[in-house]
């Protein structure tokens, strides 16, 4: 009997040449108590199955996030970073951000995307630890999503 090894579902795209900076939870929280969400800063949430608003406990994401999983982003930034171009601070996080993560390599294609097209007003950063540092440290800064 053959197995057969799945290819990663990143492994048909591009590794990211940046590596953006990490805000921390701590960080967050007080950019989003002196910034306006959606114009001085965003959250992307590139978490695909396990953000599920039918599921308790990963049925949450904080209340300045999109959800743009990291499996579409590449394909999708032609519309998507003209959308977040003019917001300063895009922070981006999946359910861990290690490396390797999600998080960091949609944040990654997102600067590529703004150094390969000149774009400045915008800068990619990522979540230190994701969401799951984020519903540890600061469980009050979400907002539960369901059906």
């Amino acid at each position: 009997m053959s197995t057969t090894t799945k290819a990663p579902w990143h492994a048909a795209l591009p590794k990211p040449t940046s590596t953006p900076a990490s805000v921390t939870v701590a960080e967050l929280r007080e950019i989003a108590k002196t910034k306006a969400a959606g114009k001085e800063y965003i959250v992307v949430d590139a978490r695909r199955a396990d953000f599920d608003v039918s599921d308790p406990g990963s049925n949450f994401i904080h209340p300045a996030a999109i959800n743009l999983p990291a499996h579409t982003l590449y394909q999708t930034l032609p519309v998507v970073a003209p959308l977040l171009q003019n917001i300063p601070q895009v922070i981006f996080h999946c359910n861990s951000c290690k490396a390797g993560s999600r998080g960091e390599r949609t944040a990654g294609w997102y600067q590529d995307y703004l150094d390969a097209n000149g774009i400045t007003t915008s800068k990619a950063y990522v979540l230190e630890g994701g969401f799951k540092a984020l519903k540890a440290e600061a469980p009050e800064e979400l907002k539960e999503v369901s059906v």
